[in-house]
């Protein structure tokens, strides 16, 4: 049972890049929930950063938050996403996100809402981007090992087109206890 505010984070590697694909690839580390740990009423804040290390021309890059089963989390809900950005060398994608457990069990339900901040790095400032989405009453399994995964997507498969998950953090409000 979660008593009190709970924060979870997981900070840059150099190794942990999606490169030269055009395939939707989770990078390496994730959040991991374990089964039955969420309440009734708990609530999820967090963010990731991406960072485009490497880039090549105009290529794109999207990248996605989801929660979904462990081993396999881009099957589950897809919490927050940019839209497709041309990017360029040490470019970095925000996410911010959030949601609420409205119901425990093998078919939990979900309130989701997510945002993407993508900025972009320029001479002379940093300007933004912008995209809202959100999924309500969708399903996850909490009686199962759940995780917070990031995944990126390139437009074009190139050896120059790195990006390397920063950061992903996230804090966990638990819900009130009713009697």
């Amino acid at each position: 049972m979660a008593l009190g505010i709970q924060h979870k984070h997981i900070v840059a590697s150099a190794t942990d890049t999606v490169t030269n694909t055009t395939s939707e690839t989770h990078f390496a580390k994730k959040i991991v929930i374990p089964k039955e740990s969420f309440r009734l009423g708990d609530f999820v804040q967090g963010f990731a950063a991406v960072k485009a290390t490497s880039t090549n021309s105009t290529d794109t890059l999207t990248v996605k938050v989801y929660l979904g089963p462990n081993s396999d989390p881009k099957t589950g809900i897809l919490i927050a996403e940019n839209t497709a950005l041309d990017v360029a060398n040490n470019d970095v994608i925000k996410l911010d996100f959030n949601f609420c457990v409205d119901a425990i069990g093998a078919g939990s339900t979900f309130e989701v809402s997510g945002g993407g901040i993508s900025y972009k790095q320029a001479a002379t400032a940093v300007s933004k981007t912008q995209a809202l989405g959100s999924a309500v009453d969708a399903q996850a399994d909490s009686f199962a090992d759940l995780a917070i995964a990031v995944t990126a997507t390139w437009s074009v498969a190139s050896a120059d087109n790195i990006a390397r998950l920063d950061a992903l953090h996230t804090v966990l409000f638990p819900g009130l206890v009713s009697a």
